[in-house]
């Protein structure tokens, strides 16, 4: 009987210790206080800069459009013996040399006058018709007040004759210039007024800028998967030096603002920050350059992570454990890998490393990972064997996230939203995003912030002309 009982008593430690061999040696670790370190935030304005381009010959149509037929005609009141009359002689020609542009204007010139001539004693007196033509030369100097008006100052410089007129009578030269010279007197700062006039009115600088300056305040989605939205917040705007080529007169204006990335259902708008007043800058405006944070999800880089570790089996002199589950998250600013694992133990254990990204790659991870020190000291105890290095050898690979693709579409979706964009009819927003780099990354509440810059061209078009 005493025998039996042994047996019995020796069967069931035995099937005892078998029962807790499979299920491996249970471990409960204390793993590394969750914590967030305060990052010091420098905001780096992003530099907006477009380029409003005003095509050369639109423009001088439009300047012609404003002058047709008589421009100026004086009927003697003051001076019943001169008459002048100037007419358009044909179209304006233009051109460009950065913030100045030319103008050869021809103009044909009647003057009726009287003469008194001395001959053999007599005075002899009559009315008299003179006409030629000219072309004079305008200069428009081209700049922008601070209310976003483009102003202009029209000065005459010079003139030349196409078809000098010619008078002779009795034998005696009139000479002409005096006449013409008094016609252009009356008639320089008429033209130059309407000149000026024409350019003002051909290009509301402040309208089109502020179409913009609206649009870019307006929040956009960038992730409907995550309901991720992107906003500008434009701080200032300065001109820089206007240039001319290629027949396009090109006005630079260079915006600065702050480029905010939201998360959630739905994001709430501010109110619109007004178009501030236009200041000026020798510099040429630099590219086209936002700086943006995305946030790519703890969730969504463990189950990239577990997509390639769940169920995977590692193994070493018999001993054995299967990843069964991962968790990612920050302690004092660092990455904490959370490994559930079954099998020879049964637990999870604790990873700590350093939050790295490979630009040639692309790719976010978790660098130089090694176990927490509870994680090492309770493997000492139970379980050495797994200090060897062949565990965290084989699961560094999988502790990392490729975001070319949501850098790329992100570029992508940003630059197609510049193409032919229309702030007002017959104006478009045309712009290019070459590129897009990663400048910082860093781990936040649930997220690994990711710091990018697009960079490229933008400029301002116009087809009213």
């Amino acid at each position: 009987m005493k025998r039996a009982v042994e047996l019995i008593r020796y069967f069931i430690i035995a099937t005892a210790l078998v029962s807790t061999a499979g299920c491996g040696s249970a471990l409960k670790i204390d793993g590394p206080q969750e914590s967030y370190t305060p990052v010091a935030f420098y905001s780096t304005p992003s530099v907006l800069p477009i380029v409003a381009e005003i095509d050369l010959k639109g423009l001088e149509r439009s300047v012609n459009k404003r002058f047709d037929g008589l421009l100026y005609e004086d009927k003697g009141a003051a001076n019943k013996e001169l008459e002048i009359k100037v007419w358009k002689a044909g179209n304006f020609s233009l051109m460009a040399n950065n913030d100045e542009i030319s103008y050869r204007i021809p103009l044909r010139i009647w003057s009726r006058f009287t003469w008194r001539v001395e001959k053999f004693g007599l005075y002899l007196t009559d009315w008299y018709e003179a006409t030629g033509s000219l072309a004079l030369v305008y200069r428009t100097k081209l700049g922008a007040d601070s209310n976003w008006n483009l102003t202009t100052r029209t000065t005459p410089s010079g003139y030349s004759w196409i078809e000098t007129p010619r008078l002779n009578i009795a034998g005696v030269s009139i000479p002409v210039k005096p006449i013409a010279d008094y016609a252009l007197s009356r008639t320089e700062r008429a033209i130059a007024t309407q000149i000026d006039m024409a350019v003002a009115e051909s290009f509301n600088m402040r309208e089109y800028v502020e179409g913009f300056w609206q649009e870019i305040q307006e929040p956009t989605i960038a992730d409907s998967t995550y309901n991720v939205w992107v906003r500008v917040i434009p701080r200032g705007a300065t001109l820089s030096p206007i240039t001319s080529s290629s027949g396009k007169l090109r006005i630079p204006v260079t915006f600065t603002g702050d480029v905010e990335s939201v998360a959630g259902d739905s994001i709430h708008k501010t109110m619109l920050v007004p178009l501030p007043p236009l200041g000026n800058s020798n510099n040429k405006p630099e590219k086209f350059n936002i700086n943006l944070n995305a946030d790519v999800t703890f969730d969504q880089i463990t189950k990239a992570a577990m997509q390639q570790l769940s169920g995977m089996e590692f193994s070493e002199g018999g001993k054995r454990v299967v990843v069964k589950g991962l968790e990612l998250y920050s302690s004092s600013g660092r990455p904490v890998v959370a490994i559930d694992v079954e099998g020879s133990i049964k637990g999870r254990l604790f990873l700590t490393g350093e939050l790295g990204y490979d630009r040639e790659s692309q790719t976010i991870s978790v660098q130089n990972a090694d176990f927490d020190i509870k994680t090492r000291n309770a493997l000492v105890k139970s379980a050495s064997w797994l200090l060897h290095g062949f565990l965290l050898k084989k699961i560094q690979p999988f502790l990392s996230y490729n975001i070319a693709t949501m850098l790329e579409e992100s570029r992508a979706e940003a630059d197609n939203m510049l193409k032919k964009y229309s702030l007002a009819e017959g104006v478009y927003l045309d712009g290019t995003l070459e590129a897009i780099s990663v400048s910082n990354i860093v781990m936040i509440p649930g997220a690994v912030r990711i710091s990018a810059t697009l960079t490229g061209d933008v400029k301002i078009t116009t087809t009213e002309f």
